[in-house]
């Protein structure tokens, strides 16, 4: 835990720069990734994107992008953005954190889950399975608990998109080490056979 970062996070939420909070607080926290995902993070070109909505809009119809904007709209969700000076700042943290919490979404739309309890759990379940870090792994297994006393009604559910989540996770590639902001005009069908995901819809 750094407190010095999560007092950067208040100051950034309070002057309404939210990418910016969620990297700080990211960073503060920390996810040291397993040492092969973070050499595998260090050699990305780009590994804090910036997501531009209004040009994802303009794609066509059946493409990842377009895909992605859709869903932000559709949940009345808005990406993550990092200013260019906190990623410069931020370059020699653990970057695994802040990257992820930048492509939460791209996850959702990649593995075709929604953003509910379930949906939730899926990923989590997903990114605990293809094992980025230690604490990451924890809090797959955290989720999977908490969820389960939260909502004990959709148990069910909640333990098939576990399963789901987990069996996808074995057999698709690295997806937080996967240049994700260059796929956007990509036919989202064949990127996820590209990629190994197979989800229960496709």
């Amino acid at each position: 835990m750094r407190p010095k970062l999560l007092g950067k996070a208040v100051s950034a939420f309070r002057a309404g720069r939210v990418g910016d909070a969620a990297a700080y607080k990211a960073a503060a926290i920390g996810a040291r990734a397993y040492p092969e995902i973070e050499a595998r993070l260090k050699a990305l070109a780009d590994p804090l994107p910036q997501i531009d909505l209004a040009t994802l809009r303009q794609l066509p119809a059946g493409t990842f992008g377009r895909a992605y904007a859709d869903h932000m709209d559709c949940k009345g969700l808005r990406p993550l953005v990092v200013s260019p000076s906190v990623a410069a700042e931020l370059a020699g943290a653990d970057i695994l954190a802040i990257r992820y919490a930048v492509l939460h979404d791209t996850f959702h739309v990649l593995l075709d889950f929604d953003t509910d309890l379930s949906g939730e759990l899926g990923v989590w379940a997903f990114v605990s399975k293809q094992r980025y870090s230690p604490r990451f792994r924890r809090a797959g297994i955290l989720a999977r608990a908490l969820y389960t006393v939260v909502a004990p009604i959709k148990f069910w559910q909640l333990k098939a998109a576990q399963a789901c989540g987990e069996r996808m996770a074995s057999e698709a590639a690295c997806l937080i080490a996967e240049p994700i902001q260059t796929f956007w005009n990509e036919h989202l069908p064949t990127l996820r056979h590209r990629l190994g995901i197979r989800p229960v819809s496709g």
